[in-house]
């Protein structure tokens, strides 16, 4: 793909890649690979696809089967991209450009973007943090030891979805977590967008 900014990914997945791949090789049927966007969409949706559907690609198909799982995998990665798109940044020309640019047809590419105003998937949202409370507690003495002095963080997350949490932490895995938060942090204003 090129530099532009993409609506699709960040950083494109390796199954989306490999997919791509495939697709610009020509190695893949156009039937199988309708097949496997429509596997996509009932998969997203919550449907069930049968162990016979599957032997049926695998008949109809020349393409093996962990390369027909890897692709299986791409389309279900390149599906779940488009419907996490938000309603308000979703133009179906440039999501069809993009699709194309990853070796996709033009009826491949618009029928996957139609996807987004005419099917109504279930696909879980991710939890928002809506704000962090924390205080630092220190246990003084337990009734098998009189004197401790451990210090331990009491943090309370308020999630959008369930509510307030609340976690006990000892200082050193406190001070991991941060650790690991800063490293995550530092990898991500690393990588070019």
């Amino acid at each position: 793909m090129n530099a532009s900014p993409s609506l699709l990914f960040v950083v494109v997945p390796k199954p989306v890649e490999q997919l791509s791949k495939q697709l610009q090789s020509k190695m893949v049927d156009p039937v199988v690979l309708q097949t496997l966007i429509d596997f996509s969409i009932r998969y997203w949706k919550g449907e069930e696809i049968c162990n016979s559907e599957w032997e049926n690609v695998m008949k109809e198909s020349y393409l093996p089967l962990t390369l027909l799982e890897e692709l299986f995998s791409g389309m279900l990665n390149l599906i779940f991209a488009v419907f996490r798109i938000p309603e308000k940044l979703f133009i179906s020309k440039l999501v069809c450009d993009e699709l194309i640019q990853l070796g996709f047809k033009m009826e491949q590419a618009e029928h996957i973007t139609n996807l987004k105003t005419t099917s109504k998937p279930d696909i879980p949202s991710f939890m928002k943090l809506r704000g962090v409370k924390w205080r630092i507690d220190v246990t003084i003495s337990t009734s098998n030891v009189c004197r401790i002095l451990e210090p331990w963080i009491l943090m309370e997350f308020n999630l959008s979805s369930v509510g307030p949490k609340t976690i006990h932490i000892p200082l050193t895995q406190f001070h991991s977590l941060r650790y690991q938060v800063a490293s995550c942090l530092t990898q991500l204003n690393k990588l070019s967008v």
